[in-house]
């Protein structure tokens, strides 16, 4: 028979969610104990998480990564090592980004700390069982260093040259067009997709924060009245910090020709969408019913993309750095930019912004023009004093004449 905890100390904190004396009963026979506890562990785990507010979806995560763990090493978290962790980070890096691997670490290092805690009566229940408990094996020795605010793919996320700009949005309208002359019946979804993605350009939205806008989250703005009713967007969807609702944020309209295409598209291309059925105020609503998916905004751009020739590295969050670029270059201040994009720092947007070479050749030249024209005011300046001083040293000359002679009886 297995042996089976039963010390008091192990029922001391069974009023902390997820504690291990309420999953692993002392004194109830446990048929494989090793993977019952495990799945215990989990259990908990989940529930933990739960506490703290995590999304489902982040959960999963770290459930799923904790799984892959238990099988690449096939071992159990109270035999889990400094050693086990090294090879399987190692096995992972071959095979995943840079970023990938530190976020599924960090995942791992969340569990951790959960059966580490004592609180949680983990170590306890696994001595008692197995003669040995979990230990926190996985620390800055052996973890993807987190020393700078970005670490994805330089390449991937950045902004588009002014020339990609054109070639993405230039070839929407001939494609509309063709569309419709053909009777093909793409023409509807390619004449949302250029609203679609001219509002996550032009109002500097993420993905899912532009694919579940509805029309009720535009706003007037008093000193903006040229823009009607799209003066502002109302992000509800916005980045959430963990265990956090979704961040809130007013975006105020920038550009005038953008205003005018979601005018357009609002009063005259998405009510096709709802000829046969209720409107359900979706911003962006697919033929089929409901809004359009964050996989299909994907699918989306990388079409437009391939039409327009652009790398294929591209994705929907380079609008996204265009549009912060775009206003640093345009001269807003940093700290407008900073809140229309969401950002709770200055840094974080800097990490966006890409200033192109036409806009630094010119405040260059701007710079020695301005250079230039303070030196040449600053000539002209001392020119006039010294014309000034010429003037004075004529008015002595006008006085008489005195010899060499005269100045020595002078003196």
């Amino acid at each position: 028979m297995e042996k089976q905890p039963h010390s008091r100390s192990m029922q001391s904190e069974q009023g902390v969610p997820g504690a291990a004396t309420l999953y692993v009963v002392p004194g109830v026979t446990m048929l494989r104990p090793t993977e019952a506890v495990f799945e215990k562990m989990i259990e908990g785990f989940v529930e933990h998480q739960q506490a703290r507010a995590l999304k489902p979806n982040t959960i999963a995560g770290r459930v799923r990564t904790v799984r892959q763990l238990h099988a690449f090493a096939d071992a159990f978290p109270w035999e889990w090592n400094a050693s086990i962790f090294d090879r399987w980070s190692a096995t992972v890096a071959a095979a995943v980004a840079h970023s990938t691997l530190g976020q599924k670490q960090l995942q791992l290092r969340a569990f951790l700390s959960y059966v580490t805690n004592t609180a949680y009566e983990w170590p306890t229940v696994c001595r008692e069982l197995f003669g040995t408990f979990p230990t926190m094996a996985l620390g800055e020795l052996n973890t993807v260093r987190h020393s700078q605010g970005y670490v994805g793919q330089p390449s991937r996320n950045r902004p588009l040259t002014r020339p990609e700009v054109r070639a993405f949005f230039g070839q929407m309208d001939p494609e509309i067009g063709r569309l419709r002359a053909a009777g093909h019946k793409g023409a509807l979804t390619a004449a949302r997709d250029l609203a679609l993605f001219t509002t996550m350009y032009a109002w500097g939205l993420r993905r899912r924060e532009t694919a579940w806008l509805e029309i009720h989250d535009w706003r007037r703005q008093a000193k903006l009245s040229e823009f009607g009713d799209f003066a502002g967007l109302a992000v509800r969807w916005g980045k959430a910090l963990p265990g956090q609702p979704p961040r809130r944020r007013m975006v105020i309209s920038v550009w005038p020709w953008a205003v005018t295409t979601v005018r357009y598209y609002v009063e005259n291309i998405r009510p096709l969408f709802y000829v046969d059925r209720q409107d359900d105020g979706v911003m962006f609503p697919t033929e089929r019913d409901g809004e359009i998916s964050i996989r299909s905004v994907n699918d989306r751009f990388a079409h437009w993309r391939a039409l327009a020739s652009l790398p294929d590295h591209l994705c929907p969050h380079c609008l996204r750095h265009t549009y912060v670029t775009r206003l640093i270059e345009a001269g807003y201040d940093a700290s407008f930019v900073t809140e229309q994009v969401g950002h709770s720092h200055a840094a974080t947007t800097a990490i966006y912004t890409a200033l192109s070479s036409d806009y630094k050749n010119t405040k260059v030249r701007e710079f020695l023009d301005a250079a230039e024209e303070e030196a040449l005011r600053t000539a002209f300046a001392r020119a006039e004093i010294e014309a000034d001083i010429d003037d004075e040293f004529d008015a002595t000359d006008t006085q008489p004449a005195t010899t060499a002679k005269e100045r020595r009886t002078t003196r």
